[in-house]
């Protein structure tokens, strides 16, 4: 399967989950008002913070030795089995003390039905991270797009079965949401038995080894992204009120649906990469980081045209106040479309630890810029914190990619004729199939 249909497959999964996402937040925000929706946000945000943070960046190494060698695909099923059931284990642990102390402080808007549904998804959702990057090592990207997409539908279908029952509250919502990623791990179950036979209870020591040692090399960028991404919610949460951590919800997940383009990209260029590994392959990448960052950023203009119009039509005039906070997040969130793409070429050359080292200097520049403007400036300075570092992020990611390649700066960032010439070539050939088949399908009708 080509890399390009890949591409398009992975953004056509995109695009669905876009769809069932807004359906999910149009009608929670209409439900539940900004402060229920604040409260579900923070909900979903604790497992989907700690689920990455307890990986140990196995998801990355399986991804990285299942695309050079596809028989490590059985070894990766069992064994992501049996860690995810350790280290979830681990977390619910942590969890539960950290739950004992904060219940009457930071956590006390947290109810015990809610803290079971965090600990029941915490266990699931590392399993699901774990199969999900062994589906995207073999090349199985229409699988994957599919598996990703059943926790999106059941969400949206379940939120709008119980809006129409009268029985939407923050707690039906977040369960919802949890029974999306058991559905998730029960979805992809099938092909991950087919790939073991049935035999999920092999563990191979040797394989834990070898993807430890590579996941150790990734797992301190991914905790910091992960820092970079979801700190400022929290931050949010502790300083100003859950009306607030709504309004910068609904801003974030806007301004998400525009970056969906560069994780598309990435999903689809890292196997390839990894796995055919030579210079003619790694040439596909300042072509594809400069045509990520100038759809991302046409994205961008669109999404800052409409967004206005969009929040008071979708979700209310009670969620204006996400219209700015939206726009100061545009101009990072394509930096950060061309950072995704640049990382990924990086960690397909085995050297995760630029990634480490480029995220460790932005979570500096995080906690500073957000325990800074947050307080200052409410949603709008966390808004324009995020942007600040995704800017940077991409800066650092550009410098060690440069280091790795030689490629000049023009050459990531500059749009050219050639690639007009191709994308108007590319686009007159899938419409001549489109039209071709089409033609056939009617002619066989006759």
């Amino acid at each position: 399967m080509s890399f390009v249909r890949n591409s398009f497959l992975t953004l056509f999964g995109t695009l669905g989950r876009v769809v069932f996402s807004m359906v999910t937040q149009i009608i929670i925000s209409r439900v539940l008002g900004p402060v229920g929706k604040g409260l579900y946000s923070f909900l979903v945000q604790i497992p989907t913070v700690l689920v990455p943070l307890c990986s140990l960046g196995l998801n990355y190494a399986n991804t990285y030795y299942v695309a050079r060698n596809p028989e490590d695909g059985k070894k990766a099923v069992g064994s992501s089995l049996g860690m995810a059931a350790f280290l979830g284990g681990f977390m619910v642990v942590c969890v539960s003390i950290a739950y004992h102390f904060l219940k009457n402080g930071y956590m006390q808007a947290v109810t015990p039905l809610q803290l079971g549904l965090i600990l029941l998804a915490i266990p699931f959702g590392l399993l699901n991270l774990y199969w999900l990057s062994v589906l995207w090592g073999l090349d199985s990207i229409g699988k994957y797009n599919l598996a990703l997409l059943v926790q999106f539908a059941v969400l949206s279908a379940g939120v709008s079965a119980a809006a129409a029952l009268d029985r939407l509250t923050v707690t039906t919502g977040f369960g919802i949401w949890v029974a999306g990623n058991i559905l998730t791990t029960l979805y992809m179950l099938p092909e991950m038995a087919k790939i073991v036979c049935w035999r999920f209870h092999v563990f191979s020591p040797s394989y834990i080894r070898q993807t430890l040692s590579y996941g150790a090399k990734s797992y301190l960028a991914n905790v910091m992204m992960v820092i970079n991404y979801r700190l400022d919610l929290f931050i949010i949460a502790g300083f100003l009120p859950l009306s607030e951590v709504g309004l910068y919800a609904t801003a974030v997940t806007l301004a998400e649906m525009v970056g969906y383009l560069g994780n598309a990209v990435n999903t689809a260029l890292i196997p390839k990469l990894a796995s055919e590994k030579d210079s003619l392959t790694f040439s596909m990448t300042p072509k594809v980081t400069r045509l990520t960052i100038m759809l991302t950023f046409l994205a961008a203009l669109g999404m800052a045209i409409i967004a206005y119009p969009l929040i008071l039509l979708f979700f209310g005039a009670r969620f204006s106040g996400a219209f700015y906070p939206l726009l100061v997040l545009l101009p990072g969130i394509v930096a950060l479309g061309g950072s995704v793409v640049l990382s990924g070429d990086l960690m397909a050359r085995g050297k995760p630890i630029y990634s480490s080292i480029s995220s460790g200097i932005t979570v500096v520049l995080t906690l500073i810029l957000d325990f800074t403007l947050i307080p200052l400036w409410g949603i709008m300075g966390a808004s324009l914190a995020s942007s600040l570092v995704y800017i940077s992020l991409f800066t650092l990611n550009y410098g060690f990619y440069r280091r790795e390649s030689g490629e000049k700066f023009k050459t990531v960032l500059i749009f050219t004729r050639e690639d007009i010439r191709e994308m108007t070539l590319f686009i007159k050939q899938v419409s001549t199939k489109w039209i071709s088949r089409r033609k056939e399908r009617q002619d066989g009708k006759k």
